[in-house]
């Protein structure tokens, strides 16, 4: 039998936590706490590196969905 692979395997890990705080069920603000924690950063350095993948995204994209840019403004603020 063939293992299933994890999609998200080689993501890097500011992209996996900006996916957290989106599909967390909650606003940003309200796990972020909780997921910087998880890490061992700070909600700060959560916040910069949402903003990276941020940026990222747009980058390659030219722009960003909607629940996206929820993340992404949260990470501005």
């Amino acid at each position: 039998m063939n293992a299933t692979r994890n999609s998200n395997a080689d993501w890097p890990l500011r992209h996996v936590m900006f996916v957290a705080l989106r599909d967390g069920g909650g606003s940003p603000a309200n796990l972020a706490a909780s997921l910087a924690a998880m890490q061992g950063i700070s909600v700060e350095e959560l916040k910069v590196q949402c903003r990276r993948t941020g940026e990222v995204w747009i980058a390659r994209d030219g722009g960003l969905s909607e629940i996206n840019q929820h993340v992404y403004n949260w990470a501005k603020g």
